[in-house]
C-alpha cells in the first residue's frame, strides 16, 4: 500500500474515531440525563425547594449532566485548538491542563494533519536550482509598492529597490511578513538572503560548524518542523542537495522592511535622508547592516558607531568602516564623484542608476549642511543616507521594539531588528566558505562494545532501530526520533538545555519542557531491558551507553579512525536521517558526505589501478557532488585510461555544478 493511500485510510479512521467519540459522549449524555437545556427557567418553588433539600438525586444527576456536558465542549475546544496549532505551525494562544492537550491529540489523530500538510515532512525535492532573483520579484497586489512617509513619488515606472512582494519569494504564505527569530524579526528578503549564504558554505566548505540559534529558527520557518508529538513514519528520502542548490541560487535585494506585504528597499528611504529614532532604533540599523551584508549593498560608517551597535568578532560583508566621521563623508563624497564621471547620471524618466546601492550610516552630530548636500547629490546614484537619531532636513523614523516604525504618526511598515547576539550569529554564518579537508569530528565514537548489544541504531539513511523484541521498532513520537539521532551524533552526550534548545526551540519553554520529558519517557521505554535503560543521566547531561546500544555512525567513524576505509565507506548508506528535515540536521549531513567523499577520494589515489581509481572517485561525486578532490580523481582516471572524452566532459560537469552557487562576497 503507498504511502498516501495509508494517510488516507488512517485520516478517515481518525476522522471516524473522533466523530463517533465525541457523537456517542453526547447521545449518551441525552440519553441519561435528557437535553442540555432545561425547557423553562427554574421557578422561585423550585429555586425553594432546592434550598430545602439540596442534595436529591434529580439534583445530583443535573449537576452530574452538567459537568459532563462542559467536559465535552472542553473536548471539542481542546481538538479545535490542537487542529489550529498544528496547521498554523505556531504556539498556542492558550495552554490548557497536560491531560485535556494530549486526549486531544490522541482523538485528533495526526495523519488527518500530516495529509492535509505533506510538505512538511521533507524539504522540497528541486529539479534545476535556477530560482526566481528575487531582485526582479513584483508585488503581487494590485496596488503597486507602498511608498513610506517621507518618501518622494517615484517616477511612473520607477522600480523601488527591493519592492518584492512577499507572496513573491517562494515561502510559507503564513510567515510572508517575516521571521521571528532568537534576538530580533527579519523580513524575507534578509531571511532568504542569510539561507543562501548558509546553503553555499555547507555546498562548498569543507567544515560546518553547528547551525546557530537564529539559522535554525528561519530553517524551521522555511521548511517548518515536525510536530514532536506525531505518530508519523519519515517521507520518501528528497534530494536534499537540490534544496541546498535552490536557497544557495537565490538573490535578495537589500530590504530593510516590509509595509503592506511590500519589501521596503533602499530606493524607497527619503532622498533627503533619514533618521533612525524610538526603542528600536539601534536594533533596526543594525538590520539595515545584516540586509547589506546579504546582498550586494555596501554600508558606510564609522568604527565607533558599529562598536556602539555590536562587537563583532568577525568581519561582516558589505560593511566599510572609517576611522572617524570626516573620513565617512569624505568616502560617499568620493563615489558620488566616481559615479558621476563613469556614468550617465539619471534622469526622471529613468527608473534605476545602475549603480549598486550605497549606504552611509552617520551619528547625529555630523554637520547637517554637508550631509544633506551629498544626500542630495546621491538620491539619483542609488546612494542614501541614516542618521543614528533625528534628522530635520529629511525624515526621522520611530521604532519601537518590535520594529513597527512611524513617521509624523504616519505609519512606515516594520523593519528588521536585531539585537547585537543576533547581528554577530549572522557576521558568523556568513563566513567565507573553508576549503581544508574534512576531518573527523572531535567527539571520538565509542569503541564497539566487547559484546553484542542488545539495541542497534541506523541513522545513516532511514532512521531504524532493532530491539530484541522488534529488528524494525518505529520511534512514534518524532522528538524522540530527533534526541534518538542527535545523541548518536553527540556520543559525548547533550545536556538538557541544548535538546530543548535544537529540538523544541519552536516551543514556548514550558510546552518544550513536557514535550522533552514526555520523549524522553518514550526512549527509556523503548530502550531498557532488565531494567536497565540504554539512556543514561549524569547530572544534567544525557547520553546512550555504548555498551547497550550500537549506532552505525559509531563505527563509521571508528573505521576511519583506524583506517578501514573501505569498509567505512561500504557503510555509508545514505545521507543521516533521510526523510527528516529538522533545523539542526544539514550540518551533521554535509559533515558525513565530506568525510565519505574525501575518504573515496584518498581510496582513488591509492588504488591499485586505474579502473578502482574511477570508480572510488565517481562514488564520492555520488555522494558529495561538490568534492573537487572527487572530480580531479575520476578526471585524472579517465586520463589514464586513455577516456579524454569522458575527462573533458566531467570537467565542464564540475565547472557547471560548481557554477550553479555563486562565489560568497567577502
Amino acid at each position: 500500500m503507498t504511502a498516501p493511500i495509508a494517510r488516507a485510510f488512517r485520516m478517515l479512521a481518525s476522522l471516524l474515531l473522533t466523530v463517533a467519540l465525541l457523537g456517542g459522549a453526547a447521545a449518551a449524555l441525552i440519553w441519561w440525563a435528557g437535553r442540555p437545556l432545561p425547557a423553562h427557567w427554574p421557578s422561585a418553588a423550585q429555586w425553594a425547594s432546592f434550598a430545602e433539600h439540596p442534595l436529591t438525586y434529580p439534583t445530583i444527576k443535573s449537576v452530574v449532566a452538567v459537568a459532563g456536558w462542559l467536559l465535552l465542549l472542553l473536548l471539542v475546544f481542546s481538538i479545535g485548538l490542537e487542529a489550529w496549532t498544528r496547521l498554523a505551525h505556531r504556539p498556542p494562544p492558550l495552554i490548557l491542563p497536560a491531560p485535556m492537550r494530549v486526549l486531544a491529540a490522541g482523538m485528533l489523530g495526526t495523519s488527518v494533519i500530516a495529509l492535509a500538510a505533506p510538505a512538511h515532512a521533507a524539504a522540497p525535492a528541486v529539479a534545476t536550482p535556477t530560482t526566481p532573483d528575487l531582485q526582479s520579484a513584483r508585488p503581487a497586489t494590485g496596488h503597486g509598492p507602498a511608498t513610506p512617509p517621507g518618501t518622494p513619488s517615484p517616477p511612473a515606472g520607477a522600480d523601488h529597490g527591493g519592492g518584492a512582494a512577499a507572496s513573491d519569494l517562494d515561502q510559507p504564505a503564513d510567515t510572508s511578513r517575516g521571521v521571528e527569530v532568537p534576538g530580533g524579526w527579519v523580513v524575507w528578503p534578509l531571511a532568504a538572503g542569510i539561507l543562501a549564504a548558509t546553503a553555499i558554505n555547507l555546498l562548498q566548505s569543507r567544515t560546518t560548524p553547528p547551525a546557530s540559534a537564529l539559522l535554525r529558527a528561519i530553517r524551521a520557518a522555511r521548511h517548518p518542523v515536525i510536530d514532536p508529538a506525531a505518530d508519523e513514519h519519515p517521507a520518501a528520502g528528497g534530494d536534499d542537495i537540490a534544496a541546498l542548490e535552490h536557497d544557495a541560487a537565490t538573490t535578495a535585494p537589500h530590504t530593510i522592511g516590509v509595509q503592506h506585504r511590500t519589501a521596503i528597499g533602499i530606493a524607497a528611504l527619503p532622498r533627503h535622508g533619514v533618521g533612525i529614532t524610538g526603542p528600536g532604533g539601534a536594533d533596526a540599523l543594525r538590520g539595515i547592516l545584516a540586509a547589506a551584508a546579504c546582498t550586494t549593498s555596501t554600508v558606510i560608517v564609522t568604527g565607533d558607531l558599529v562598536h556602539s551597535l555590536a562587537s563583532l568578532s568577525e568581519p561582516l560583508p558589505g560593511l566599510r568602516t572609517t576611522a572617524d566621521l570626516h573620513a565617512a563623508l569624505h568616502a560617499v563624497q568620493m563615489e558620488i564623484h566616481h559615479r558621476y564621471t563613469t556614468g550617465t547620471p539619471p534622469t526622471e524618466s529613468t527608473a534605476d542608476s545602475g549603480h549598486p546601492p550605497l549606504l552611509l550610516i552617520v551619528e547625529p552630530q555630523a554637520p547637517p549642511g554637508r550631509v544633506a548636500a551629498l544626500a542630495e547629490l546621491g538620491a539619483d546614484l542609488n546612494i542614501r543616507i541614516v542618521v543614528a537619531g533625528p534628522w530635520k532636513p529629511g525624515a526621522t523614523w520611530s521604532v519601537d521594539r518590535h520594529g513597527h516604525t512611524t513617521c509624523n504618526s504616519e505609519n512606515v511598515g516594520r523593519l528588521n531588528i536585531l539585537n547585537p547576539a543576533a547581528l554577530a550569529q549572522i557576521a558568523h554564518t556568513l563566513q567565507p566558505p573553508t576549503t581544508e579537508p574534512a576531518t573527523i569530528p572531535p567527539a571520538a565514537a565509542p569503541s564497539p562494545p566487547p559484546r553484542l548489544a542488545p539495541f542497534h541504531l541506523h541513522v545513516l539513511g532511514r532512521v531504524r532501530l532493532s530491539t530484541p523484541a522488534d529488528p524494525d521498532t518505529h520511534i512514534r513520537r518524532s522528538g524522540s526520533r530527533q534526541i534518538a539521532v542527535y545523541l548518536a551524533l553527540h556520543p559525548d552526550g547533550a545536556t538538557r538545555d541544548e535538546l530543548l534548545e535544537h529540538i523544541f526551540g519552536h516551543m514556548t519553554r514550558a510546552s518544550a519542557a513536557g514535550s522533552l520529558n514526555s520523549c524522553l519517557y518514550e526512549i527509556r521505554r523503548l530502550l531498557s531491558i532488565d531494567d536497565r535503560s540504554v539512556l543514561t543521566r549524569l547530572d544534567d547531561s544525557y547520553r546512550l551507553d555504548p555498551d547497550m546500544i550500537t549506532v552505525d555512525w559509531w563505527q563509521l567513524l571508528h573505521d576511519l579512525q583506524h583506517g578501514h576505509l573501505e569498509h567505512a565507506v561500504a557503510s555509508y548508506l545514505g545521507p543521516i536521517a533521510d526523510g527528516h528535515t529538522w533545523d539542526w540536521l544539514p550540518e551533521h549531513r554535509q559533515t558525513a558526505r565530506h568525510l565519505i567523499a574525501d575518504t573515496h577520494a584518498r581510496l582513488a589515489h591509492t588504488a591499485s589501478s586505474s579502473h578502482q581509481a574511477l570508480e572510488h572517485a565517481l562514488a564520492g561525486i555520488t555522494v558529495d557532488p561538490y568534492s573537487q578532490a572527487c572530480y580531479q580523481a575520476a578526471i585524472d582516471a579517465h586520463q589514464h585510461l586513455g577516456h579524454s572524452a569522458q575527462a573533458q566532459t566531467l570537467h565542464a560537469q564540475m565547472v557547471q555544478r560548481l557554477n550553479r552557487t555563486p562565489p560568497r562576497r567577502t
